[in-house]
Formats: structure tokens, C-alpha cells, sequence
């Protein structure tokens, strides 16, 4: 127990700047996280399922743009696909696919998914770009991390 309180000591607060690094995608998981109840409760929940599928679209797209990745034609005409179905579903819902609670704001759900998507993307190629470029470990990362998303949270509570 010495040890690993010895080693969290030197690893969280002594190389502090490390620790700081985290604090980038822990907000922005917990802004993602508060756009998503947002979301929910102003689309059904179907179309909130197909639309926040856009976050593998903006993952893509943060993933070429920041590390530098390149996709096949293939892996784009699948993420044009994957655009297409959710616009259509989307059109659908727009057309008045049914009655729709009286308390539910479809142009606020949809605008928070968008949101939640691309907050979802950036951090989790923030959170790559950040362990491929330091030495420690996911572990490490991972509780550096939940210490900033706990704060947070509780701010936010």
C-alpha cells in the first residue's frame, strides 16, 4: 500500500502537468455526458439511438485531422453511409413520424446530440493523442482521468 500511494503521489501531484492534461477530455466527457440527458429528453429514444451514431463520423474525422490517419475510400463511403441513414432517419422524424410529447423540443434534442457527438469524438482522440505521447500507463491515465470527471461532477451535482 506504501508503494502505490508513493507512486500516485509522484505520478498525480509531482508530475502535475501530466495530471493537468486530463482535465481537457474529463470536462468535455462530463459536458458529453449532461448534452446526452438533455438529448434523451427531447427526442424519442430511437432517434437519439441512430443519431449519436454520428460520433463514430466525428471520431473519424478527429482522428485524420489530429493524428494524422488516413482512411481507405472504403472506410469513407462507409462513414457517408453511416451520415446517410441518420439524415434519413432524421428527415423522418421531421416529417411528423407520429405525436410527439408535448415537452420534447426535437431541433434542442438533435442539436445536443450534434454537440454531444463531436465533444465525443475530440476527447477520445484527445485521450489517444495524449497516451501515445507520454510514457504512462492507461491505468494511470484512466485514474488520472476519474479524478478530474469526480470533481466535476460534483461541481456540476
Amino acid at each position: 500500500v506504501k508503494h502505490l500511494v508513493l507512486f500516485l503521489h509522484e505520478a498525480v501531484l509531482v508530475q502535475y502537468m501530466d495530471t493537468l492534461k486530463l482535465a481537457v477530455p474529463s470536462l468535455i466527457y462530463t459536458l458529453q455526458n449532461n448534452l446526452q440527458y438533455v438529448a434523451i429528453s427531447n427526442l424519442p429514444a430511437a432517434t437519439f439511438q441512430v443519431t449519436y451514431q454520428l460520433k463514430i463520423l466525428t471520431t473519424a474525422l478527429f482522428s485524420v485531422l489530429m493524428l494524422n490517419r488516413s482512411l481507405s475510400r472504403l472506410q469513407w463511403a462507409s462513414l457517408l453511409l453511416l451520415f446517410t441513414g441518420v439524415a434519413i432517419v432524421q428527415a423522418q422524424q421531421a416529417g411528423g413520424g407520429g405525436p410527439r410529447p408535448l415537452d420534447q423540443n426535437p431541433g434542442v434534442g438533435l442539436a445536443a446530440v450534434v454537440a454531444s457527438c463531436l465533444s465525443s469524438g475530440f476527447a477520445g482522440v484527445y485521450f489517444e493523442k495524449i497516451l501515445k505521447g507520454s510514457s504512462g500507463s492507461v491505468w494511470l491515465r484512466n485514474l488520472q482521468l476519474g479524478l478530474f470527471g469526480t470533481a466535476l461532477g460534483l461541481v456540476g451535482l
